[in-house]
């Protein structure tokens, strides 16, 4: 009886694999389970994995955060904590030199998840812990009016004095006062205020922009 080759029976049997079973049914008690999507206007709270100065960072740096506590759907955990999520500087404010408060602003394009996965993200800077937010999503930081009084204060108070020991009448001291407020003044017109700061850890509230699809 003839018999064949046995790489004709190997091509037979992988030929029947790939067409596969005639006919297959599903059980229709099984369920697909949807993605799940986190929905617009999430609050995903964060922490910074480095420090934020307004005085070295620019528009157009990354920042890079990391998620803090758990974000879940239908009772499942669909954002673990530990996952990646980087931003991007968009706006830099220096504090001014004679008045203006420090500030910058910031959004997240994109998270990865623990198990590598990456999603892109849009997100927006909701409140700090560290600073205050402004409307626009904005960080500000604090005002330096108080300092450039005293720095005026103290420039005045020394050549007042001076000046009226020097002289031994009150027109001197009223000169060396004078004198002092030009120099105090100066002082403040040199010197830029309060630059914002964000330090390593500083924990921040995104929230999204658009929903977060698998």
């Amino acid at each position: 009886m003839p018999t064949l080759p046995s790489m004709m029976i190997g091509s037979v049997a992988m030929a029947l694999v790939l067409q596969g079973p005639a006919n297959l049914q599903l059980n229709p008690d099984v369920r697909v389970l949807a993605p799940l999507a986190v929905a617009k206007g999430t609050t995903i709270p964060v922490q910074l994995l480095s420090r934020i100065s307004t005085k070295t960072i620019k528009e157009g740096d990354n920042v890079y955060a990391s998620t803090i506590f758990p974000i879940t759907v239908n009772n499942q955990i669909v954002i673990p904590v530990g996952s990646s999520i980087r931003g991007k500087i968009t706006k830099v404010q220096r504090p001014g030199k004679v008045k203006g408060k420090a500030g910058l602003a910031l959004t997240f394009q994109s998270i990865i998840l623990p198990g590598g996965t990456t999603l892109p993200l849009a997100a927006s800077l909701a409140s700090s812990d560290s600073a205050t937010t402004s409307e626009e999503g904005k960080l500000e930081g604090e005002s330096s009016k108080g300092d450039d009084v005293g720095k005026v204060a103290t420039a005045t108070a020394v050549p007042a004095i001076v000046g009226g020991v020097a002289n031994g009448r009150a027109k001197g001291a009223a000169i060396g006062g004078a004198a002092g407020a030009g120099v105090g003044l100066a002082t403040v017109l040199l010197t830029r205020g309060k630059d914002l700061v964000l330090d390593r850890g500083t924990t921040l509230e995104i929230v999204l922009d658009r929903p977060l699809e698998p």
